[in-house]
C-alpha cells in the first residue's frame, strides 16, 4: 500500500473539491469530475495491485491532482468569502466559521464513518491510532513512524488537505491582491527547495512526501490557476497562436513522462525532488485546458457520464477503498483469487465493491447531509445551495430509526450556521 503511501480522494478529494463546494447548475463543469475520475482510477489501480510500466504509473500523480484542485477551488471560494465578509458590516468571524463548518460537514461524515467501520471490524491500526486519524494528523504520525502503516496510510493526504483548509484562509483573506502571485511563486519554490533539502540531508522519504511543506507547491499551483481564471487570462488561451497551442500539450505530456521517469531514480538522487514540480506543470495544463471548456474530444471524453459519476463519488472511493482491500482480500484468497493469480478478476471485484460502497455513501449519507444543510439555510433566510445537477435522494429508511431524528435536529442546527 505504499502509494497510499503515495489518495483524496477528494478526494477531497475532494479528494475531493467538487464535494467540498456545491455549485449551481450554471457553473458546474462535468469534465472536472471526469478529471477527478481519472485521478482516482490511477490511485485505485496502483493500490489494487495492477502492474503497469513505470512510465504509466499514475497513483502519486492522482494524489497531487487532488491537491491542485483543492488549491483552485478553495482559493476561489475564499475570494467569494471576502465579498460575504464585506456584506456583513465588518463581522468577519461568522462567515469564516461558516467556511470551516462547511468543510467539516462535507468531508466529516464519510471520513468518520470509515473510522468507525474500521474500528468495529477489528482493523488494529485504526483502533490504536484513532486520535491521530480523527484529528487529521495521520501525515505527521506517518512521518514520525518512518514507515507506512498499510491500513491507514491513505489518510495522510486527507490530513494534508485539512491542514491546508485550516491555514489557507488566513493567508488568502489577509494577503493584499498585488502580493498574491509573488507569494504563490514563493510557495512553489519553497516546496521544491524543501524536497531538495530533505534528500540532501538524508531526511526520511516520508517526511518529504507526506508533510504539508512538501505538498504546498501543488496547492499553490491550483491557486495560480484560480488567479488566471478570475483575471480571465484563461479565456484568452483559445486565441493564442497555433504554434503555442500545439506546443503546450506537447510540453505538458513531456513533463508527465519526465515525472514518471524521475520516480525510478534512487531515493538519494537530488533530481528526485523535481518529480512533483514537473508533475505540477502537467496538472496545471490539464486543469487549465478543462476550464477553458469547449466541445473538443478532450472535453467530450471527460464528460462521459460514467466517468463524471465516478468523479462525483471520488471522495468516498478514496476514503473507503483501502478498507475494502483489507476486508475483502482474505475472502478472495480462499477461492484462489490473489494479486498474482486471477489478478484482473481481483481488481474487478475490488473496484465494483468500492464503487458500490461509495455510491451508497454518496446517495444515502452525503446527499442527505447536503439536503439538511440547504433546508436549514433556507429556514434562516439565506439562499440555499443547490447540488450540481443532482436530485437529492429521499430521506433513507434508517432516518426513521429511534434516535436518528434527534441526531438530524442537531445536524440541522449546525447546518444553520453554515
Amino acid at each position: 500500500m505504499a502509494i497510499s503511501s503515495a489518495i483524496f480522494c477528494d478526494v477531497k478529494s475532494e479528494a475531493i473539491p467538487h464535494h467540498r463546494q456545491v455549485k449551481s447548475k450554471s457553473s458546474y463543469l462535468p469534465h472536472l469530475d471526469g478529471l477527478r475520475a481519472l485521478a482516482i482510477l490511477g490511485i485505485l489501480f496502483e493500490h489494487f495491485g495492477m502492474v503497469l510500466p513505470p512510465l504509466l504509473r499514475c497513483g502519486p500523480l492522482g494524489v497531487r491532482f487532488f491537491f491542485v484542485l483543492s488549491g483552485y477551488f478553495i482559493t476561489l471560494s475564499l475570494w467569494k468569502l471576502q465579498a460575504e465578509v464585506a456584506e456583513s458590516n465588518g463581522g468577519r468571524f461568522l462567515p469564516l466559521c461558516r467556511f470551516y463548518l462547511r468543510r467539516l460537514v462535507r468531508i466529516g461524515p464519510p471520513f468518520y464513518l470509515a473510522l468507525l467501520v474500521g474500528a468495529l471490524f477489528g482493523i488494529e491500526e485504526v483502533r490504536t491510532n484513532l486520535f491521530w486519524l480523527a484529528t487529521f494528523q495521520a501525515n505527521n504520525y506517518i512521518a514520525w513512524l518512518g514507515y507506512w502503516p498499510n491500513s491507514i496510510s491513505h489518510f495522510w493526504s486527507l490530513a494534508v488537505q485539512e491542514q491546508f483548509y485550516l491555514l489557507w484562509p488566513v493567508l488568502v483573506l489577509t494577503l493584499p491582491r498585488r502580493w498574491f502571485l509573488p507569494v504563490m511563486a514563493a510557495f512553489i519554490v519553497f516546496g521544491l527547495v524543501f524536497r531538495f533539502c530533505c534528500i540532501a540531508g538524508e531526511v526520511s522519504t516520508l517526511t518529504r512526501w507526506v508533510t504539508i511543506f512538501g505538498c504546498v507547491d501543488s496547492f499553490a499551483v491550483g491557486a495560480f490557476i484560480a488567479y488566471m481564471k478570475r483575471a480571465r487570462l484563461l479565456d484568452r488561451m483559445p486565441f493564442l497562436s497555433s504554434t503555442i497551442l500545439f506546443a503546450m500539450p506537447l510540453a505538458a505530456f513531456g513533463c508527465f513522462f519526465m515525472g514518471r521517469a524521475l520516480m525510478t531514480l534512487p531515493e538519494n538522487n537530488l533530481f528526485l525532488a523535481l518529480t512533483e514540480t514537473v508533475d505540477a506543470v502537467f496538472l496545471a495544463w490539464a486543469l487549465a485546458a478543462a476550464l477553458v471548456g469547449g466541445t473538443g474530444r478532450y472535453i467530450r471524453l471527460l464528460s462521459w457520464s460514467p466517468l463524471v459519476y465516478l468523479g462525483r463519488i471520488s471522495y468516498g472511493i478514496y476514503v473507503y477503498h483501502v478498507f475494502v482491500i483489507i476486508l475483502i482480500s482474505p475472502l478472495l484468497v480462499r477461492y484462489g483469487v490473489t494479486d498474482t493469480h486471477l489478478s484482473f478478476l481481483r481488481i474487478g471485484i475490488l473496484l465494483v465493491l468500492t464503487v458500490a460502497v461509495s455510491a451508497l455513501s454518496w446517495h444515502y449519507m452525503e446527499q442527505p447531509f447536503l439536503a439538511w444543510r440547504n433546508q436549514a439555510r433556507a429556514a434562516s433566510g439565506r439562499k440555499a445551495e443547490r447540488p450540481q445537477e443532482e436530485v437529492v435522494s429521499p430521506v433513507p429508511v434508517w432516518a426513521l430509526l429511534p434516535g436518528v431524528n434527534a441526531f438530524r435536529r442537531i445536524s440541522s442546527t449546525l447546518a444553520a450556521l453554515i
